[in-house]
């Protein structure tokens, strides 16, 4: 039992001793993933506003889309991977870092938030009506959901960049998770009321 114990806290050792020697290439990838998959998002979202103008998303549009979100995926699997290389750095330094425990629970939102996206409204993107006017209509939920969706993406990639740049933040884990999820709610409020002023002006 000692003697595994022992052999354990080693390798440990040299694992630690391995990722802190090749620390900057984690970061390097971190940061950069980080860039790319806030940019992809920022176009993604822009094409997206851009094409729902006359109410639909075409077929050579969601191929676009579909070929930005896998840019979006593949950051996000470098993110992950480049946060765990970091926490294996210096496990005791990260795992009490508010920022990066912040950062790396937004990236999980952002994780979840796809996954929904891609399972109930992607197979549907091409018959959702972005501006119809009837209430009633099977995919209006679809609709608002997506408006959703795309509000919690674009505020939790540009946080997660903002919290890359800063050195520290002067917050507890609690309270900056508070403060993330009010931002979100206020972002999400925002999104629904484009989604009422578009249905609003097509029904004028």
């Amino acid at each position: 039992m000692i003697i595994s114990l022992i052999g354990t806290l080693i390798t440990m050792t040299y694992v630690i001793e391995f990722f802190a020697e090749y620390k900057i290439f984690s970061t390097i990838l971190h940061v950069f993933s980080v860039i790319v998959g806030m940019g992809t998002a920022l176009v993604s979202d822009v094409l997206f506003n851009n094409y729902i103008r006359d109410g639909r998303i075409q077929k050579g549009e969601n191929r676009t889309l579909s070929t930005l979100s896998t840019i979006v995926w593949a950051s996000l699997g470098c993110i992950v991977v480049s946060g765990v290389f970091l926490f294996l750095s210096d496990p005791l330094m990260y795992a009490s870092s508010v920022k990066f425990l912040v950062k790396m629970t937004i990236v999980g939102v952002v994780i979840i938030n796809g996954y929904v996206f891609h399972r109930l409204i992607h197979p549907s993107l091409q018959k959702i009506d972005f501006i119809d006017t009837n209430v009633r209509h099977k995919y209006v939920r679809l609709r608002k959901l997506a408006f959703a969706c795309g509000a919690v993406s674009l505020i939790s990639w540009m946080l997660a960049f903002v919290l890359g740049m800063l050195g520290h933040i002067p917050l507890s884990y609690l309270e900056a998770i508070v403060g993330y999820v009010g931002i979100l709610f206020g972002g999400i409020f925002v999104a629904q009321i484009v989604d009422y002023m578009l249905t609003r002006k097509r029904g004028e």
